[in-house]
């Protein structure tokens, strides 16, 4: 407890020695300590732990920091419970925003990796350690260039060999840890650490479509490009790596948070004829604009003569489609009805009747063209090809569902 400030804090403690002397266990423990106390200086910002006071006690260097109640990124991952895949993102893109803060003030982390990146019980991303930091220039106050150090798995192949680094080089062990945090396994795995060394730097970077087909190509695209060999071929700032990130955030957040019942329901729809070429999140997109109608065997759902520019896509139950009293079709689950006049905006030519009970998704011109563009076109043209087939067809009676 800060009994002048009345707070919490963290204190990081290490046996004080010289500082080009492995001490204890830890390598280099004064230097590391040194250089926490250098970027500490130059370093207030919300996503990077702060630091408020350092000195020594006896035997001991010791860091008073913020406290910080959560969990380290190490518990989630690598043969651990996977965090939902638009937190994973989220969290890698508040640590591109805190890595051009860093680099901004010529100070390289070097040592980006799970348990450097703590996500608070209050949801808030914070970037620990700097011990092993460099200075992009003499401006900073560290040394340019030092020893070959940082955690294997997560160092870039230019820092594995000795080279002088930038800021591409955090963003390629930022890209390892949301490689892991998306798949459950480290990018590159050797028994040895040299041939963990040798895959770093020669081998192609598995790629997440191989991995997790399930999620998208592009993202798989964007994550390539920052474990690219070459630093000059990735990402040359946070910022540009978080705009490339955030369109998948706001993606996934819209399906991931949906109660438990709702996403049952987007996974059955998802097995609907109307919806096979639609993904969870474009179905996610369109139940936030549709209202969802519930009609008794016997209620008219669409009758002659109106323009109601609404089509409803039935997700359970049976409609009988009339007209001039013959019946021209059965329609269910999977099925629309309506496409003509929602389309063209004509007048309904025919009757359409629930047979059964009936669950259907109401959507009107107005709430598809609310979608994201892409989305909105992909809606239209599957309800355009709809249309066109049906009027392509005969009014010959077409029974194809079992009673």
């Amino acid at each position: 407890v800060d009994e002048v400030l009345g707070r919490e804090v963290a204190i990081k403690l290490s046996p004080i020695g010289e500082p080009h002397v492995s001490t204890g266990k830890v390598p280099g423990a004064q230097r590391a300590y040194q250089t926490e106390i250098v970027a500490a200086g130059k370093l207030t910002h919300p996503n990077i732990v702060t630091v408020h006071d350092a000195g020594q006690h006896g035997p001991l260097n010791y860091l008073v920091m913020e406290i910080v109640a959560g969990r380290s990124l190490k518990d989630y991952g690598k043969g651990r419970e996977l965090l939902p895949t638009y937190r994973a993102l989220a969290v890698v893109a508040d640590c591109c925003l805190a890595l051009d803060y860093s680099h901004g003030r010529n100070i390289l982390h070097r040592d980006i990796k799970p348990a450097n990146v703590m996500l608070a019980d209050g949801g808030e991303v914070k970037l620990l350690d700097f011990g092993i930091a460099v200075g992009l220039s003499e401006e900073a106050g560290l040394i340019r260039q030092g020893p070959t150090l940082g955690t294997p798995n997560y160092m870039s192949p230019e820092q594995i060999l000795g080279r002088e680094l930038g800021p591409a080089s955090d963003f390629y062990s930022l890209a390892t840890v949301l490689f892991e945090l998306l798949t459950g396994r480290q990018l590159f795995k050797a028994k040895k650490v040299k041939d963990l060394f040798r895959a770093v730097v020669q081998q192609r970077a598995p790629r997440l479509a191989d991995v997790r087909p399930d999620l998208p190509i592009e993202l798989s695209d964007v994550i390539a490009r920052a474990l690219q060999k070459k630093p000059e071929l990735r990402f040359q700032s946070g910022q540009s790596m978080r705009e490339a990130l955030m369109p998948f955030v706001e993606r996934f957040r819209i399906v991931e948070e949906r109660p438990p019942a709702q996403q049952r329901f987007i996974r059955r729809l998802q097995n609907l004829s109307f919806f096979l070429s639609f993904s969870d999140v474009e179905i996610a997109q369109l139940l936030e604009r549709v209202e969802r109608r519930s009609f008794s065997p016997g209620d008219i759902l669409l009758r002659p003569g109106s323009i109601e520019r609404r089509l409803l896509i039935l997700s359970d139950g049976l409609v009988r489609v009339s007209g001039n009293g013959d019946l021209i079709a059965l329609r269910g689950e999977g099925e629309c009805v309506g496409e003509l006049g929602f389309i063209n905006g004509a007048p309904e030519s025919h009757e359409v009747a629930a047979l059964t009970a009936v669950n259907a998704l109401e959507v009107t011109s107005e709430s598809l063209s609310e979608l994201p563009p892409k989305v909105h076109l992909h809606y239209y043209r599957f309800i355009s090809e709809i249309l066109a087939t049906r009027l392509a067809q005969d009014a010959r009676l077409r029974l194809d569902h079992e009673l």
